[in-house]
């Protein structure tokens, strides 16, 4: 009680410097008592970064295209797990381990089936039919989501895990989006079909604490409106891409950011809602004036390869229409012979530019029927318990919501485009679904454990005004 008092009564004695002298101590002092990153978490990290590495590539070297390098991000961060795995068994007195795997294959079960469902078929048309274009890529990244999801559930520096690999994302985005910028026209440099990569990280920096409780701070300040930047920057990436699908994830990132912040400052701010239906005003003058230039500038605008995709999703769906139910289970090819197009580097082979609807025509209504319901099952977790929170949030919550948007902007990414056969581009995705899925449980766990606390605190309580009574 009188170590309480005195901390009390010296907050409360001393003056403004002194007293922000002791809250730069506290938060010095927590900072350094958060866990660091252990040897696994680098090396989960690690091939994380090198995916994105491997996105970004800046020097052309097209590691992602090479056969012995292409798989290596995996490998690393699967090295990480493992070791992550081996030191929870060796270090962890409570024995949660299974605990952990049993939720993590509860809430990801059908996309677990779906994922082995497609090794198993790959492996099988590799041996029986000796064709090496098979989807074992797409099944094997599927399953590392899940590997994700272990280590950041398991992990005591689970936040320092998700804010690493949002921060790299960044600080490669900022490169690629410059690098699209300054060197459109040329067309050697497109990091199309990375737009739900970047774009969406601005919700990390919309959502992110910037002390905006404490205006009167400098600091706090500097950081609010270096957010603000980063955040404009991120969106202003949907307009460079010039892609359908990067105006469509641009679309759905500012939808999400309205609905997960926006609207509350609306209410909150009238400064918020001034400079918010002023930007309105400038965005459907400039759409007004744009929609006008490009109707006599045709050529400018992003054609989607309309002639080819049908092409393309024609052979997919007669191969859904042959068997409806479960398709070939995925002992087909991965990418068809066309003569009708041809892509020097590819010679004539090429995917079907719908991953979703590969899935279809090669899995049937019962592949479909697994993928819907996966993506279901975790989005309800993450709704309950990772992505309703109390405003303003922590850091993990707004590194939740980052990986929530990027992982519906994957779908509308890779439902026009062949992602899921790209090894880095998989990776990078399938992980960012999997760390989603280790915040929300491990929330869910938190959660758990303080309403049992609280049931034991509750009936301890009453056992003591029994007593007490009784006494009476």
């Amino acid at each position: 009680m009188s170590g309480t008092y005195h901390t009390l009564g010296a907050s409360t004695l001393a003056g403004p410097d002194q007293t922000n002298h002791l809250a730069k101590r506290h938060n010095a002092k927590s900072m350094s008592q958060s866990p660091s990153l252990l040897m696994s978490d680098y090396w989960f990290l690690a091939g994380l970064i090198l995916a994105l590495f491997y996105v970004a590539d800046p020097f052309f070297w097209r590691l992602d295209k090479i056969g012995p390098t292409k798989h290596l991000p995996l490998i690393i961060s699967i090295l990480g797990v493992l070791l992550a795995n081996v030191g929870s068994q060796v270090f962890d007195s409570t024995k949660s381990s299974l605990k952990h795997n049993w939720q993590i294959l509860q809430a990801g079960l059908p996309l677990v089936l779906l994922g082995l469902w497609i090794v198993i078929g790959s492996l099988y048309t590799r041996k029986f039919n000796d064709i090496n274009n098979t989807f074992i890529t797409v099944g094997l990244y599927m399953l590392f989501a899940f590997l994700a999801a272990r280590i950041v559930l398991i992990s005591p520096a689970r936040a320092s895990i998700v804010r690493a690999y949002l921060i790299s994302a960044a600080t490669l985005g900022i490169f690629m989006v410059m690098r699209m910028a300054t060197n459109y026209d040329g067309m050697s440099v497109n990091y199309h079909e990375l737009e739900a990569l970047i774009i969406p990280l601005a919700v990390y920096f919309a959502l992110r604490p910037s002390g905006l409780n404490n205006p009167s701070n400098l600091q706090n300040n500097d950081k609010r409106y270096s957010q603000v930047l980063f955040t404009l920057f991120f969106l202003g990436a949907g307009l460079v891409f010039r892609k359908n699908t990067g105006f469509l994830v641009l679309l759905l990132t500012l939808l999400y950011i309205w609905i997960a912040e926006w609207r509350f400052r609306f209410r909150e701010n009238i400064a918020f809602r001034f400079w918010t239906m002023f930007w309105v005003l400038i965005v459907l003058i400039g759409g007004v004036v744009a929609a006008g230039y490009f109707a006599q500038q045709q050529e400018l605008l992003p054609s989607g390869n309309p002639e080819y995709r049908m092409l393309t999703y024609d052979v997919a769906w007669h191969k859904f229409m042959s068997s409806p139910i479960w398709g070939t289970s995925f002992t087909g090819q991965a990418t068809e012979k066309f003569t009708a197009y041809t892509i020097s580097s590819a010679h004539g082979n090429l995917a079907t530019h719908s991953d979703i609807l590969d899935i279809a025509a090669q899995g049937g209504i019962i592949a479909l029927s697994l993928w819907l319901w996966g993506y279901l099952r975790v989005t309800r977790l993450s709704l309950r318990h990772a992505l309703k929170g109390d405003r303003p949030r922590e850091d993990m919550q707004a590194a939740a919501h980052t990986l929530a948007c990027m992982s519906i902007a994957s779908i509308i990414v890779y439902a026009f485009n062949p992602i899921l056969l790209q090894p880095a581009k998989s990776l990078l995705m399938w992980g960012q679904f999997g760390m989603l899925l280790g915040i929300s449980l491990h929330l869910a766990n938190q959660n758990a454990e303080s309403k049992t606390k609280a049931a034991g605190s509750d009936a301890a309580n009453t056992h003591l005004s029994t007593v007490e009574l009784n006494h009476a």
